[in-house]
């Protein structure tokens, strides 16, 4: 009678239908939030002093106000062109960072 009403677990354990209701509803919402998720929302959100960037990159992008990886990636190739002291060269390797990192530019 009590299966019927709660769940019986492997081990013997019953759960009543109230405990069951909110430990499935938790499961779901741990389910959106992976490990590939999780190491990408904090990957962006690192601030870009904290990689092994040249100065030469690094303190024109912190006068535009790119901060984080997630500041960058919102950039496109010609909109970092347009920021001062910054050439095709040091885009290309901002370029090559990011693809390190599985990200890219913003698309023109």
């Amino acid at each position: 009678m009590l299966e019927s009403i709660g769940l019986t677990l492997a081990e013997g354990w019953y759960l009543p239908p109230s405990l069951y209701y909110l430990t499935s509803n938790i499961m779901q919402s741990f389910d959106k939030y992976d490990e590939p998720r999780l190491h990408m929302e904090r990957l962006l959100k690192t601030r870009l002093i904290e990689f092994d960037l040249s100065t030469r990159i690094l303190f024109p992008l912190e006068d535009a106000g790119i901060h984080t990886l997630g500041d960058l990636t919102k950039h496109s190739v010609d909109s970092l062109l347009r920021i001062p002291m910054l050439g095709k060269g040091r885009v290309a390797q901002i370029s090559s960072f990011l693809s390190y990192h599985n990200l890219s530019l913003k698309a023109q």
